[in-house]
Formats: structure tokens, C-alpha cells, sequence
């Protein structure tokens, strides 16, 4: 290999000299040929030197409208000192007697253009070979600075260096000129690329070339699950959405959960963010077989025609709940104790001073005390049957005074302690595999648990409790084999008064063949036996697993011109009464005539995971904690085992700039896969000019299209097809590979691109080397810099902080896009060149003063310049106060520097530790000298955290540090410092029902860097996901 570098080093570079001679010969004949070249050719393309200075003389005179001819080039040469530097008055008529013609000048302009990419190609290519052997510079850089190389050849221009400033007036000149004619004409004319919305044009000014514009929205739009909703997760644990939210936020923890394919059947996936939405009123949705999930109003749950917010459903619907959700654990326990647990939860009591078990069965008692026997030697059981009652067995220890370590465990297991109606399913059995789940059904089934068959012959299994949520925990666990148990709250009459019971009812034929085979019921045996008897000699039938009756549209539209009878006929079933669109069908009547039909959707619906179940009550239930998750490409996830559901103004503008100009659109869809981004597109394509309904997204997934709508679906496709828009959805990408993909898509369209978009922002993955705030403010600035550097706008979208939901104007402003927070008005920022106190609010408007900074990786003080101070508006406020009496204010989710890098203040306790500024401590205070770590840092205990109520808060931008002290503390700033153009979306009717403003969209222009913010408003239409201008014009 260093033999092949040698000889590629004694090689001389790519060059053309002749071609070079024949090109200055022919300028110096004939002055009219630089014309032809000089829009091609640049001075630095010449490989000789001498070269370079003639062509360049040549190029001035041009500029200044004198002749090129010999005597003139050789008097500016002289004249400036440089005619014998390139060879005296003899070089120069050397080229024009070595000179026929400048007849081929263009022709050997390419060639000079050829060797001098060449030999740039030959340098990038050294280049890449000294970055592959920097081992200290990181393979991820490494790669992009020798991609970078590669593309500045491929590009064809150099790297900019200082640039006079008459050379880029005179680019301007020209660009003024040219608008102002076009301004004249008939067609209006934008400095930007116009967006086709056109009050927004008009006050942007389009969408300019190098321009990063962050287009920020409150996430998920209020589809929140209530704090306490469960979620299954894929090693059997049941946690809250909240549980899982916290872990995310402490330790970046993904867990995997189940969600709903387009095949109908569930899988796991890991959420790709988590998201807290603040306190919200919250609706309790009940159904039929007693599955309750809290969610706001604008939640969606599927329904066999789509997704449906909860605003849109009412009791009677049918929505999606899981009829089988196989997940097991890997955990193993002892049997005895997995007994134990069962038996003590059914008939057990747990609050008096030793474990007692009531059981009538002799064969109960006897596994039981058997259970016992292998638990631990240390046990003794004292049966005490009080005449002819039943019997009750009590748990002591074997020696008198020792301690009972049945007791411990239970304790261990948070269940001793625990009254009847109190009792729940600890967390370690949800974790085991398959078999011990089973067993432990199998012994609970055994306690208060039975099956029957009923006088008109039908089978029916059961299980009561005084205990709510140990009910809900039975079916859960139940719904893990396919079991379908239908949870009813029921009085009993108990000693002269009532009290509440639950009880779960088993009456499907499937549930009960696979409740007999796979847990069965310890002690009821004989029961099970007759009842598997009964069940073998009927014919199945249900009234409950049913498809929902609306399913008979999808079969109207695929069957075509066949009868129903007919159809009946090739499906194989009884064609004198298919009762079509009057009763829902079976699963096996549907998967037939689904197969009849040759349709695989109906198929896969027919044989899904779902049970549709019937919505029988929804109730308000206040106000609550809330939280969702994003899922990538499902965009569903199970909680309280029912489905429920988790961009459109960045993917609007990018079809209309698409179908305006021409120019290739990257879209990199992080969140939504490409499949369903262009079902969306295709929704919003669907209603045009010519076809004035469209067709929402839901309904093209899923098929659901009249006949009369093709037409309309094939003009869609027809449009959006000849549209230059180009798609990636490859899941967290990173800022490397984004930029790497966008400029090959540029080199292979022509070196122009339109726009590219990035849905969204915090889907990036930074380095992983810093907190997120810190990887965000990296990821703006690296976008900010591909914009510049591809000549793009480049549109990122992101989240609006949750801060919004705490003011009565809901309408967000720039401080919610920001991760940091705001400080009150008197927070104290030192000036770093004087030393002077300011209060923040009396640097509101300022900008390019110093102040102190920490740099995080040196943990020292640094002087930094503050580039932007500004005023956030009126927001609450917590006082936060250090065991050294420091104190600052500052809103919830401002955020300060700890050990564990930058955290908020709501996720602050009392005694965790900050890192505080020296320089505002006296030398003298031997507990501060104590505790520093370093020169210039301190680490105080938090002594309080207090709310004082609302003040209006200020913030401050640093580009550099992405810091500032204040006080003593350290504050973090925001992510939106590098974009040029921020952008809110607001829908009143969203936070106000009865709005004049349904359907209107607020553009909220909160930062505009080259002209006026403001608000423009635009029509949008859900269903299609789609803005409209007010007006046309």
C-alpha cells in the first residue's frame, strides 16, 4: 500500500498547459472571447501561476468594459507590478504568436475545468487519507469532513474564504433588478421560494435559501392517557404511563410495548418519545366487558371505519380492544410460593397476627398445607375447624417467639397488611413465564372461582372478589391465554347490608375450551370435566366476538357486480338470508367471504387480534395528570388493555412547494413511516379544485373508497407522482446522516433543492455525549449549517413545551420552544468586562454584551457573549434556595446545572445538588471552600423550593457556552437561537369548542430574523389533515 501512495506522490497534477496558452491567446486576439469563458473559467482553475495573473488581468479589464488585447493586459500587469512575475512583455506575445484562432476557446475551457477537478479530486482524496489516520478525531466526524471533501468537487467550487464586499453588492444589484422588473409584471415575485399560502409569502417574504425555520406545535394535540393507565411491557410488567415517563426521563429507558399492525395483529415496538401534558379534564370511557381507560376528549380509539377522537364517539359505538395479548415473563418461582400467594389472596386473611386460610375442599387444604411444608421448615399449620364450620388453617412459626418468614415474604411482596377489599396481584407474578401464570390462576381460579353448566345447557366459568383491582388483574392475566372474561360490579347482601363484588363471567365456548385446557380449576375438576363434555357436542356460536356491521361496506366495494348470493355460494355458506348490512358477522362468515372474494385486508380482519367491543358509558371525571407516547409507524400502543392512538402545516408547504416550483423536496419523516406519510399526502391531494370532498387518510388505508371516488384517488396519485418530493424514514437519524443523504439527492437533481424537512426535531440523535438540551442546540446549529451550505430552507419541526397549558391564553409565544425556562425580572446577570449586577429585565433588547458562562466539559468559568435578552411574558414562578442562602426565581421548567448534567426544577427535590458560580461566595465561608470541586465550581444542597405565583420572566441567548450565571447559579438557554424563521400553529377550537374559529388555523410568526412577526390565519381541515388560504386569489 505505501508503495502505491509513493508512486502516486511522484506523479504530477492533472493539467492542460497548452489548452491554458490557447485560451489566453485567444482572449488577447480577440476581446470578445472572454465573454464566452469567463462565466466557466476562475483564475484558480489555471495550473500555472503566470496563468492565473494574465486571466485575471483579462477579467478586470472585462468588468471595467476596457479592451483585452496585448497592450492593455500589459500595461495593467506593469502597472501593478506583476507583468515580470508572470514571465515580462515576451510571455505575453509568446501567447499570441503560440495562438491561431479563438475559435475553440470553449473547448479548451472545459478541458482546464476537467484538470482542475481533477486535481481538487486529488487533494480531497490526501485529504481523506490524513482523516482516516487521525484516530482522535471521532468516525463519525471523520466520515462527514471526508464526505464534505468529496462534495465540495462534486459541486464544483471551492470553499468560500473572505469575499470583498463590492463583489457581493454587485450579485445584489443585479438580484434587485431582476425583481423589480419581475415586480412590474403581471405575477407577484418574492425574494424567497413562495410557500403557495399567500398572506404567509407576503409577510416572510417566501422561504429563503440558507434559512433553518423551526415550525413548533404542542405534541400529540392533547391525546392524553391519564397518569395511572397501564401499559403491558414486552417482559410481562404492568407499568403506568407515568412510571414510564419518569424512567425515560431519568435514564433514557425505551421499553418495549405492544402495538397494533396494518395486519391487524399485534407486536412490539419502543416508543420514540414520551411526552408530558400537564393537567387536563380527562373522560372515563367504560364497556361492555368492563375495561375502563381515562383519556382526554381528543383521544382517538380505532373503530372498524378508523381512528376516532373520543369527541366523536358515543355509547353504543364498538371500538378495538386486544382479545388475546400473548406476552409472558422469563421468570421463574417456587411452585409452594406461587401457590401460596394464589390460595392466600382468594381465602386468605392477612391482617391478623399470623396467615390464615379458610377453605371448605379437603383435596385445597391438603396442597395447601403441602405448599407450606416445601415454603420452609420453619412453618407449622394449626387447623381449627370451629364445629361445623369451615375449617381455618393458621400459619405459625414452628418455635415459639421466632419470627414467621411466611410474613416477611408476604411483606416483601407488599400484600401482608392488606384487607379483602384492598388486595392485589403483586408485580413479580405479571413477570413470570407462561406455565407459573398459569398455575397461579389455576390455584386462585380454585378459592372463588368456579364453572357450571347452566339449566338451558350453556357453559359458564367465574371468579369473585371484594377487591376491584384484583379483578381487573385476573382479567388482564385471563386475556393473556386468549380468555375473554366480562368484569361486572354487582351488591350482595351481607349481615343486613350491602356490599360491593366483582365478578368476572367466562360464557365464551373458545375462552372456556382454552380455560379448560391451558390453567384449569385445582379442586373443581369434576366441574371442568362436564363442562368440556358439554362444550364438545354443541356447535359454536357467539353473540358478543362479532365483526362490527359497518365491515358490510368493505365487502359491497370489493365484490364488484357479483351477488350477494353468489358470493354466498363461492364462500360456501347459506345464501338464503346473509343478512347483509342489518347484523354484524362472525369472524368465520367474514374470513369466508373474504376468501370468496379473494381480499387479504378482510382476511387479516377477520383472523385479527381485536374483540370489538360496545362502549356503555362515557363520563367526565376532572381534571388530571397526563401523558402519551409516540409511536413510530403504528402510532398506537395497548393501555388498560384497550388500542389507543398517539405535522401537517411542514408537510403541507412542502407539497405546495413541490407542485409550485418544481424543485426536489427531501422529507425526512422521523416519526410517521413513508407509507403513511403519503396516505396523508394523498388525503390532502384528494380534495383540489376539481374534487372539492377529499378523501381522509383512515379511510384509503383501510380500502373504504366508493366507486365514484376513483377517479378522484387516481387524479391524487397522478399529481403527487410527477411531484419531486423524495422520502426517508429511517428512525433517529443523525445529523451526519441527514446531511450525507441530502447531498446526494441534491448532486443527483442538479445541484438544486427546494426544501427539506425534518419531522421532527427531537426524533434526532445527537452524540449521546451530552444532556439532550445541550444535543439539541448541536442539532440546530449543524442544520442551521447544511442550510447554508446546500442553499436550502431547511423546516424542522418540534415541540412546543407544555408551559402553554398554564396560561389562560393558550396561544403559544417563543419562550415554549424553548427547553431552559425563564428567571423573574430581578435576577441578577454579572457583566464579565465590568463586573456590574443587571437585573435581566434591564437587558430586555440588548444584545452582544459579556457575561460569565461555565464551560461543561472544562468546569470552569468562561466569558461569553449573550446575543439576544428578551422578555417571555407573565408565567408561575418557583423560588429556589441552597443551604447557603442563595436564591434565584425561576419558572418550572427552567433548567440548572447538576452532577447529572442539566436538569429542570420541577424534577429538583430538597437535598439534591447544584453547581453554583465561586466567584459570588466570600473566601472566607469555610463550608463553601469545602465543598468546591474545582476552581471555579460549588456544589450547594437545595435547603426549599417554593411557589411564589406569576411574574413576568426574561431569558437570555448565549450561541456559544449555551449558559449564563445569574446569581450564582447556573441556567441553561434555548434551542431557538439558530433558526432564522419560528413559527407556532394554534386551533382555538381545540381549547375553546364553541370558537367562531372552528376550522382556522393560527400561524403565529413568533421570530422572524430578516422581517416582521405577526399571525396569519389559514383554513384546515382535520379530516384531510390539510391548510387552505382564507381566500383564493
Amino acid at each position: 500500500m505505501s508503495n502505491e501512495f509513493e508512486s502516486a506522490s511522484d506523479r504530477l497534477p492533472p493539467q492542460n498547459i497548452e489548452a491554458e496558452e490557447a485560451i489566453l491567446g485567444g482572449i488577447l486576439m480577440d476581446p470578445e472571447a472572454i465573454s464566452r469563458v469567463m462565466d466557466l473559467l476562475r483564475p484558480e482553475m489555471f495550473y500555472v501561476a503566470a496563468h492565473q495573473e494574465i486571466y485575471r488581468a483579462c477579467l478586470m479589464l472585462h468588468n471595467q468594459s476596457n479592451p483585452t488585447d496585448m497592450m492593455s493586459v500589459t500595461t495593467w500587469l506593469s502597472d501593478r507590478d506583476t507583468l515580470e512575475k508572470v514571465g515580462g512583455q515576451s510571455k505575453i506575445v509568446q501567447l499570441c504568436d503560440r495562438t491561431v484562432s479563438a475559435v475553440n476557446v470553449d473547448y479548451y475551457a472545459q478541458l482546464v475545468v476537467d484538470k482542475f477537478t481533477r486535481r481538487r479530486l486529488g487533494e480531497a482524496g490526501r485529504a481523506t487519507v490524513d482523516i482516516s489516520f487521525n484516530s482522535e478525531m471521532e468516525l463519525s466526524q471523520a466520515l462527514d469532513l471526508a464526505e464534505q471533501k468529496i462534495f465540495a468537487v462534486t459541486q464544483a467550487r471551492t470553499q468560500q474564504g473572505l469575499i470583498p464586499a463590492g463583489d457581493i453588492l454587485t450579485k445584489t444589484f443585479y438580484e434587485l433588478e431582476n425583481r423589480f422588473n419581475a415586480l412590474g409584471s403581471a405575477s407577484t415575485s418574492l425574494p424567497g421560494l413562495a410557500t403557495g399560502f399567500y398572506d404567509f409569502d407576503a409577510m416572510t417574504n417566501g422561504l429563503q435559501r440558507s434559512d433553518l425555520i423551526i415550525i413548533a406545535g404542542r405534541p400529540s394535540m392533547g391525546k392524553c392517557l391519564a397518569f395511572d393507565s397501564e401499559l403491558v411491557l414486552a417482559d410481562g410488567s404492568i407499568k403506568t404511563i407515568e412510571t414510564i415517563y419518569q424512567q425515560y426521563q431519568q435514564n433514557q429507558t425505551k421499553p418495549s410495548l405492544l402495538t397494533l399492525g396494518e395486519n391487524w395483529h399485534f407486536h412490539l415496538t419502543q416508543p420514540s418519545a414520551f411526552i408530558d401534558d400537564g393537567i387536563k379534564p380527562v373522560f372515563r370511557v367504560t364497556t361492555a366487558l368492563g375495561r375502563e381507560i381515562e383519556t382526554t376528549l381528543t383521544h382517538p380509539f380505532l373503530t372498524i371505519t378508523g381512528w376516532q377522537p373520543l369527541s366523536k364517539l358515543c355509547v353504543g359505538d364498538k371500538i378495538a380492544l386486544p382479545r388475546r395479548i400473548e406476552v409472558f415473563g422469563k421468570e421463574v418461582q417456587r411452585s409452594c410460593e406461587i401457590k401460596l400467594l394464589a390460595y392466600l389472596l382468594g381465602d386468605g386473611c392477612l391482617t391478623q397476627t399470623s396467615p390464615r386460610f379458610m377453605n371448605i375442599n379437603s383435596k385445597i387444604q391438603d396442597d395447601f398445607i403441602t405448599a407450606i411444608e416445601q415454603f420452609s421448615p420453619n412453618l407449622k399449620v394449626t387447623i381449627d375447624t370451629h364445629g361445623d364450620r369451615t375449617a381455618t388453617l393458621h400459619i405459625t412459626a414452628q418455635k415459639r417467639g421466632a419470627g414467621n418468614p411466611l410474613i416477611q415474604w408476604l411483606r416483601n411482596l407488599e400484600v401482608w397488611g392488606k384487607k379483602a377489599h384492598h388486595k392485589t396481584i403483586p408485580d413479580c407474578i405479571f413477570r413470570l413465564e407462561k406455565k407459573l401464570i398459569a398455575l397461579f390462576l389455576n390455584r386462585l381460579l380454585a378459592t372463588d372461582g368456579w364453572m357450571s353448566i347452566l339449566s338451558s345447557g350453556q357453559v359458564q366459568a367465574g371468579y369473585a372478589t371484594v377487591s376491584a383491582k384484583l379483578a381487573r388483574q385476573v382479567q388482564h392475566l385471563l386475556l393473556r391465554f386468549g380468555v375473554i372474561a366480562k368484569l361486572k360490579h354487582k351488591q350482595v347482601k351481607y349481615k343486613q347490608e350491602l356490599r360491593h363484588c366483582w365478578q368476572l363471567d367466562i360464557t365464551d365456548a373458545l375462552s372456556l375450551q382454552t380455560l379448560i385446557n391451558e390453567i384449569g380449576i385445582f379442586g373443581k375438576e369434576d366441574a371442568t370435566n362436564k363442562a368440556q363434555l358439554a362444550l364438545v357436542t354443541k356447535r359454536y356460536q357467539t353473540n358478543t366476538d362479532l365483526i362490527p356491521v359497518e365491515v358490510w361496506h368493505d365487502l359491497t366495494l370489493v365484490k364488484g357486480d357479483l351477488s350477494w348470493k353468489k358470493l354466498a355460494e363461492t364462500a360456501g355458506i347459506n345464501s338464503s338470508n346473509i343478512h347483509v348490512g342489518k347484523r354484524a358477522p362472525t369472524r368465520e362468515k367474514l374470513l369466508k367471504l373474504a376468501k370468496a372474494v379473494n381480499c387479504l385486508s378482510l382476511q387479516n380482519l377477520a383472523t385479527s387480534d381485536i374483540y370489538w367491543d360496545k362502549i356503555t358509558a362515557i363520563k367526565i371525571v376532572g381534571e388530571k395528570q397526563v401523558y402519551d407516547l409516540t409511536i413510530p409507524e403504528t402510532h398506537n400502543f395497548v393501555a388498560n388493555d384497550i388500542c389507543v392512538h398517539n405535522t401537517a402545516f411542514g408537510v403541507e408547504v412542502a407539497r405546495k412547494m413541490a407542485e409550485n416550483h418544481k424543485l426536489p423536496i427531501a422529507i425526512f419523516s422521523l416519526e410517521m413511516s413513508k407509507e403513511q406519510l403519503v396516505y396523508r399526502l394523498l388525503s390532502s391531494q384528494s380534495k383540489s379544485k376539481v374534487t372539492d370532498i377529499g378523501i381522509d387518510s383512515n379511510r384509503l388505508r383501510s380500502g373504504q373508497i366508493s366507486e365514484n371516488e376513483w377517479a378522484t384517488v387516481a387524479m391524487a396519485i397522478s399529481t403527487l407522482s410527477d411531484l419531486p418530493i423524495f422520502i426517508d424514514d429511517t428512525p433517529n437519524p443523525s445529523v451526519t446522516e441527514l446531511r450525507s443523504k441530502a447531498r446526494r439527492l441534491q448532486a443527483e437533481k442538479g445541484g438544486v433543492l427546494g426544501l427539506i424537512l425534518i419531522d421532527y426535531l427531537q426524533l434526532m440523535e445527537g452524540s449521546g455525549s451530552d444532556n439532550r438540551v445541550q444535543e439539541l442546540s448541536r442539532i440546530t446549529r449543524s442544520l442551521k449549517a447544511l442550510a447554508r451550505e446546500l442553499q436550502v430552507p431547511v423546516i424542522a419541526l418540534s415541540q412546543l413545551s407544555r408551559g402553554v397549558e398554564a396560561r389562560t391564553n393558550k396561544r403559544p409565544m417563543l419562550s415554549d420552544l424553548r427547553e431552559s425556562g425563564c428567571l423573574s425580572g430581578d435576577s441578577l446577570v454579572t457583566m464579565a468586562d465590568t463586573g456590574e449586577e443587571i437585573p435581566i429585565r434591564d437587558l430586555e433588547g440588548k444584545s452582544g454584551f459579556a457575561i460569565w458562562a461555565v464551560n461543561t466539559e472544562t468546569m470552569q468559568m468562561e466569558r461569553a457573549i449573550a446575543s439576544n435578552a428578551f422578555c417571555t411574558g407573565t408565567k408561575p414562578v418557583w423560588a429556589l434556595t441552597t443551604n447557603l442562602g442563595r436564591s434565584i426565581k425561576a419558572t418550572a421548567n427552567h433548567k440548572f446545572l447538576t452532577i447529572q448534567g442539566w436538569k429542570r426544577l420541577d424534577e429538583f427535590k430538597v437535598g439534591d445538588r447544584l453547581a453554583m458560580s465561586c466567584q459570588n461566595l466570600s473566601p472566607q465561608t469555610p463550608e463553601a471552600i469545602a465543598r468546591l470541586a474545582t476552581k471555579d465550581i460549588a456544589w450547594e444542597k437545595i435547603e426549599k423550593i417554593d411557589f411564589l405565583g406569576e411574574e413576568m420572566v426574561y431569558d437570555l441567548t448565549v450561541p456559544t457556552l449555551e449558559n449564563f450565571s445569574s446569581q450564582g447559579f447556573y441556567a441553561h438557554n434555548s434551542i431557538e437561537q439558530d433558526a432564522d424563521l419560528v413559527i407556532n400553529l394554534y386551533r382555538d377550537e381545540y381549547y375553546n369548542p364553541d370558537t367562531p374559529d372552528r376550522g382556522i388555523a393560527e400561524i403565529i410568526i413568533a421570530k422572524h430574523r430578516n422581517g416582521p412577526v405577526g399571525t396569519v390565519k389559514l383554513l384546515f381541515e382535520p379530516r384531510l389533515t390539510k391548510f387552505e388560504n382564507m381566500a383564493s386569489r
